[in-house]
């Protein structure tokens, strides 16, 4: 079994990348997921990991040269032997495709390379429909990979003759998903790639120089996202879809854990395989939080709401002029000071966890281990605007963000702090959190 190693795209209209440089050299035996080389466009330089173990061989590109996109430059092989000339690539087999004849002429949409040790895509839904008119900034596709998640134009102007592959194929890179007409046709195709793989001369496709700078394809390279974009994808509906990597998922399958934990947390989406150890901790808390708020237990429910002006103004000074004050500090000394002289208060916040001996005086607060008397969400800076989560091991308070004013919310079983006095501790970290000079006096 032998893997290709091409040049990826890394960006926005890329036809070539220069390899900087060979992390290991011709004949060596490599693992799965190390880095292989560095190369570098205008727009960023990223390693490229292997996507399999075994020996590199067949390196046809050096330091320093230009190489066009989906270009392969080396091959890893089961042996250190050189592959024969010709030898193409293993490739599971597909299914007959239809003549060539059968498919409309236009320029060929192809599945982009997006990076890393990426060799497929899977396709997440289309943005257009066969026939349409289509330009070349239109998002044409959604494509995920073990890394993310991309919305792709077109890249072209023109209408989309043919679709090749549904939502939910994994295609391999450089494959045709899509064929762009200059004309409307009166009969574009719509199939599966099952059924799609066509060979090149199905589609126009510009010459290949001799130069090696002209793209074998019209490729259809990854957006890079606007802000808007990527907030619609960091905050999706509590019922919606969850975004995760392929890799991720399968981990998280494995180890049994729910990535709706994950997502209950604030953590940002896409989730990626690097997010792993937030999804155990996630997971972890969640259990935790099964055994203190069990099935009919009573659970209290307050709300307060509070201008964040006074808190944005204090927080900042606090930072600069109070030694290893942060932000999670000095609410931590909040939290602490509503419900005891002292007590451990624990900050949750995108998914990392701080732990303080909370006092009175900011400069007391510091870093400490143990179960917490309170657990902090912190939420403001995501795009959360409601959240109310359940009770631990420890009473909860939620902080979100909502226009000009923070919404905070605290839970709690009887168990772990009567109604009454939950009320008085929402009410002083309130008043502290509205006013934090009321905290110094």
């Amino acid at each position: 079994m032998r893997h290709d190693i091409i040049m990826p795209a890394l960006g926005m209209a890329q036809d070539t990348g220069t390899l900087l440089a060979w992390h290991k050299s011709e004949g060596e035996a490599v693992t799965q997921g190390e880095t292989l080389f560095e190369v570098e466009t205008d727009k960023s330089t990223m390693e490229v990991e292997a996507p399999a173990s075994g020996f590199l061989v067949g390196v046809s590109a050096r330091d320093g040269d230009e190489i066009p996109v989906g270009q392969v430059i080396a091959i890893i092989s089961d042996t250190a032997d050189a592959p024969a000339p010709g030898e193409t690539a293993d490739k599971e087999p597909v299914e007959a495709a239809q003549k060539p004849d059968s498919l409309p002429t236009g320029k060929a949409i192809i599945m982009p390379v997006l990076g890393m040790s990426q060799d497929s895509g899977v396709l997440v839904g289309w943005n257009k429909e066969p026939g349409d008119a289509v330009k070349q900034d239109d998002i044409l596709f959604e494509v995920e990979t073990d890394k993310s998640v991309v919305e792709v134009p077109a890249g072209v102007d023109g209408y989309l003759a043919a679709r090749l592959a549904a939502a939910g194929d994994d295609v391999p890179t450089g494959e045709t998903i899509a064929i762009m007409s200059e004309h409307s046709v009166s009969d574009p195709v719509d199939r599966a790639y099952s059924s799609s793989a066509v060979p090149a001369a199905s589609a126009e496709r510009p010459p290949v120089e001799a130069s090696a700078k002209a793209s074998a394809t019209t490729v259809a390279e990854p957006a890079v996202p606007k802000q808007p974009e990527v907030s619609k994808r960091r905050a999706p509906a509590p019922e919606g879809k969850i975004l995760a990597s392929p890799k991720l998922k399968r981990l998280a399958h494995q180890a049994g854990y729910d990535l709706a934990h994950l997502a209950a947390t604030g953590h940002p989406q896409p989730f990626h395989a690097s997010d792993f150890e937030a999804l155990r901790q996630a997971h972890e808390v969640a259990g935790k939080r099964s055994e203190f708020a069990a099935p009919g237990a009573a659970i209290t429910r307050l709300s307060a709401r509070v201008s964040p002006v006074e808190l944005d103004a204090f927080l900042d000074w606090a930072t600069e002029n109070i030694e290893a004050a942060s932000e999670a500090s000095v609410i931590a000394a909040f939290a602490g000071a509503s419900l005891a002289d002292q007590a451990t208060v624990r900050i949750d916040r995108r998914g990392s966890s701080e732990t303080y001996s909370a006092r009175q005086r900011l400069s007391e607060t510091v870093a400490t281990e143990g179960e917490p008397d309170v657990i902090i969400h912190d939420l403001r800076g995501t795009f959360i605007c409601s959240a109310e989560l359940p009770p631990e091991s420890a009473p909860v308070i939620t902080i979100v963000g909502s226009g000009n004013e923070l919404m905070l919310t605290l839970t709690c079983t009887d168990a772990l702090l009567a109604g009454k006095d939950a009320a008085v501790v929402l009410d002083n970290f309130a008043g502290r959190m509205a006013d934090p000079l009321r905290h110094l006096f």
